[in-house]
């Protein structure tokens, strides 16, 4: 069952002089979701965020909020909070001034009893209910970072947006804080926006993701629909990790396709896009991902890739070997997980040559223009 919007942009487009940041925006946020705009400095992810939190103004088009119309409202007539990547915290307030102080401007003040009881209760949701009293700088950075999500959520907006808010965390807080923003949505049910160019936490938080390229949305959809079935490369490379390899397009067969590889290697594959065009003799390009790409007793219907290994990573859980195929100038990654490993604990070497196979279902064929 479809959600109720209650964020949409309607052909929204944002310049700045002559640059266009963000080109005719479509995009609805369902009540209750947790959206992620992913994607590289500069594609309009943090320009989107703005426009709906009201701290930019579209050149065109409209944004509406729970069915009004807010393109033209400034930010505290938009029942939207946001948590920034700096926290912004006021350093000669305590925790709980911090968290009430929006509770006390002109535009949502409210008495002070009902001050008292939400901030407490935003404390406690935050799990800082103990830290009230502290300055900003006596707490540790993630618990700065869960003052900032109290202060945003003692206003009980409609719609809550994170503009980066873990990227000031080291690794393993970050990783934390992923497990205790997801619990914090889920307890809430509220609308959660988040911006980020971690692709990881993306797949981590996210109900759905919109991966943004050159101000323009490339594709939205769930984390497994993103990864699973990338709609370009640009995508299969971003979300994830992808060996994109150019082929020749060699026919169909069936619903299946084939390309060729420079070396004249035959593999199997499912077109992305069926009806592109795509004829015999093309330009084309193949994705498969690392962990795709398996060692040992072939399957039938498995292409068949042999590579020489160029080098071997160790990641903990698991080895990355990167190698090269016969013809092609970029290296290719495999993903060996650590405990299918042999028993005698050998990994292929540098200058080892192997087998390596793929289903027809791992290997994404494209077009050779939709990498530009």
């Amino acid at each position: 069952m479809a959600l109720q919007p209650i964020v949409t942009l309607e052909n929204v487009m944002k310049a700045y002089g002559t640059f266009t940041a963000l080109h005719n925006i479509n995009l609805e946020i369902g009540t209750g979701e947790f959206v992620t705009l992913l994607g590289p400095s500069g594609c309009g992810k943090t320009t989107t965020l703005r426009l709906i939190g009201g701290f930019e103004t579209a050149d065109k088009g409209r944004i509406t909020l729970a069915g009004s119309d807010v393109t033209q409202e400034p930010p505290y007539r938009r029942d939207i909070n946001t948590v920034f990547q700096d926290y912004a915290l006021f350093p000669h307030m305590t925790v709980a001034e911090n968290v009430g102080y929006g509770l006390t401007v002109r535009a949502n003040r409210k008495p002070k009893d009902e001050r008292v009881r939400r901030v407490a209760e935003a404390l406690a949701l935050v799990g800082l209910a103990d830290k009230a009293d502290r300055k900003p700088k006596q707490l540790s950075g993630g618990q700065r970072q869960r003052v900032a999500m109290a202060r945003a959520l003692v206003r009980q907006p409609k719609v809550l947006l994170l503009d980066e808010p873990l990227s000031a965390l080291d690794v393993k807080l970050r990783e934390a804080m992923q497990v205790e923003l997801k619990h914090l949505h889920q307890k809430l049910g509220i609308t959660f926006l988040m911006v980020t160019h971690d692709q990881e936490e993306a797949l981590v938080l996210s109900d759905r993701i919109a991966v943004m390229q050159g101000g323009r949305i490339a594709q939205i959809g769930s984390p497994s629909e993103l990864y699973d079935r990338p709609a370009s490369p640009y995508v299969a490379d971003f979300i994830g990790a992808a060996n994109l390899i150019a082929c020749t397009f060699a026919g169909r067969e069936g619903d299946v396709a084939k390309v060729r590889l420079p070396d004249g290697t035959l593999i199997s594959g499912v077109e992305v896009q069926p009806g592109q065009g795509l004829k015999e003799g093309d330009k084309a390009l193949v994705a498969i991902r690392p962990e795709r790409m398996q060692a040992g007793q072939k399957s039938d219907g498995q292409s068949v890739l042999a590579a020489t290994i160029m080098n071997q990573l160790f990641h903990g859980g698991r080895f990355q070997l990167e190698a090269r195929l016969d013809g092609v100038d970029a290296p290719i990654f495999i993903d060996i997980a650590r405990n299918t490993v042999a028993a005698d604990g050998n990994v292929p070497q540098p200058g080892h040559r192997m087998e390596f196979h793929v289903a027809p279902l791992d290997v994404l064929v494209y077009r050779a223009e939709d990498a530009a």
